[in-house]
């Protein structure tokens, strides 16, 4: 009987099969679904996430690096606090301040932070009720997911014919509207004019390869950073959030820490970040629980290999899952118990592979320190000036609903009390 489709439970085959990234690719470019979307380019065939794994991706990966060092990170800070107050002043403002879903509220914070520090894209987002940016991606995330909750029936012309118009809609739009942006962003970077080093500058300079990318390219990889960086972000803040609402101890833990980093000041310095440890462990804690991405696909497109004994035929699909893994009672003792201690410095060592929220291996996520600083900035700004009251104290679980990724299924709603 010959075997496509492979789960992998076992956590130390992903660990040779991650590594090994030039023999066991993504699915990407015409091979999967998420390059195109009912015939409509999104990610496109050569885009970070779906390239597989050629010359091309080498390239482009050793060169956006860059824009996620320290010192660009460094330089994107001040523009993380700007968002943080905005954040902080809709709360203030916001009618259902005692039971508000801060989830929708996230998701717009998060969009603003990756259009404003990768794309100097200025848009007010998270006050303007009518974002057409938040509006298009609704619809594309929605889309996906009826593509993958539904492939077959998606496939059929006649099925989902409001969703499909919407789709071509939105992405006829953005993909226009960016295409002017990045014409002059490329203009004025061959000119010298334009000295900033924004995500933007590294995205383009990664896809000037031998004339073999053009601007779609950097259409894709937009899309890319978009959609990696807002919708997974935003569930994981809004699930922090939830995690300390619920444990109040925990959170006067980390309302204590917040308020020795600020001092002061009325915006916390990039310095000082490295002064939240146990805020980033609250955050490894709620990643570790709820993974935003629920697994991991490879292919092994190249000859049958074997693998810790595991035979895997060519052409297999091989599915790691990082919930699964990442919620073992073997490995994560209580694993359902919120306990961020499990990441402090005097915890016992973490066995590689067994926590994934960004994967691992040389194609492990691109983002994850400017996910990181992203969380991190939003939340401590969050605990500097209101305290988390729980509105709802007879739900002690949170929904959740997954499809491509894990989100919360009704919300997260959460009282923001002035302090």
């Amino acid at each position: 009987m010959n075997i496509n489709f492979l789960v992998i439970l076992n956590q130390d085959i992903p660990a040779k099969i991650l590594m090994n990234h030039r023999i066991f690719l993504k699915m990407g470019g015409k091979k999967d679904n998420i390059a195109f979307i009912n015939g409509n380019r999104v990610f496109g065939e050569r885009g970070l996430v779906t390239e597989i794994g050629s010359d091309i991706w080498y390239h482009k990966r050793r060169v956006m690096d860059a824009a996620f060092h320290k010192n660009s990170l460094r330089d994107l800070h001040g523009q993380m606090n700007d968002i943080a107050k905005k954040l902080s002043l809709y709360l203030e403002e916001a009618k259902q301040q005692e039971n508000l879903d801060i989830y929708p509220v996230l998701i717009k914070v998060a969009l603003e932070a990756i259009c404003r520090c990768g794309f100097n894209l200025n848009d007010d987002i998270i006050f303007s009720k009518d974002v057409l940016l938040t509006d298009a991606f609704k619809h594309i995330f929605y889309a996906t997911q009826l593509q993958f909750q539904c492939c077959l029936k998606f496939a059929l012309p006649w099925c989902f014919r409001k969703e499909k118009d919407a789709l071509k809609k939105h992405i006829d739009m953005i993909r226009s509207s960016l295409r002017k942006h990045l014409k002059a962003k490329i203009e004025s970077d061959k000119k010298n004019t334009d000295n900033t080093k924004d995500m933007l500058h590294y995205i383009i300079k990664g896809n000037s390869y031998q004339d073999k990318l053009d601007i779609e390219d950097v259409v894709d990889d937009f899309f890319v950073f978009v959609v990696a960086g807002t919708e997974t972000s935003a569930i994981v803040m809004a699930l922090v959030l939830w995690y300390l609402m619920k444990n109040p101890e925990i959170s006067a833990k980390v309302q204590a820490e917040v308020e020795e980093a600020f001092g002061d000041g009325d915006s916390i310095s990039f310095d000082d970040i490295n002064k939240l440890p146990f805020l980033e462990q609250c955050i490894k804690e709620t990643m570790r629980i709820h993974p935003p991405a629920q697994a991991t696909l490879r292919v092994n497109w190249n000859e049958a290999a074997t693998v810790n004994g595991l035979y895997i035929p060519k052409e297999a699909h091989i599915m790691m899952s990082e919930e699964i893994v990442q919620r073992r009672a073997d490995i994560w003792p209580d694993p359902m118990k919120f306990d961020p201690d499990r990441f402090s410095p005097d915890a016992p060592r973490i066995k590689p592979f067994t926590y994934m929220p960004f994967m691992a291996g040389p194609r492990s996520c691109i983002g994850k320190h400017f996910a990181m600083l992203e969380m991190k900035v939003m939340i401590s700004r969050i605990f500097k000036d209101f305290t988390l009251v729980d509105p709802r104290p007879e739900m002690q679980e949170i929904a959740m609903k997954t499809v491509v990724t894990s989100k919360p299924k009704d919300g997260v709603y959460i009282g923001f009390k002035k302090r």
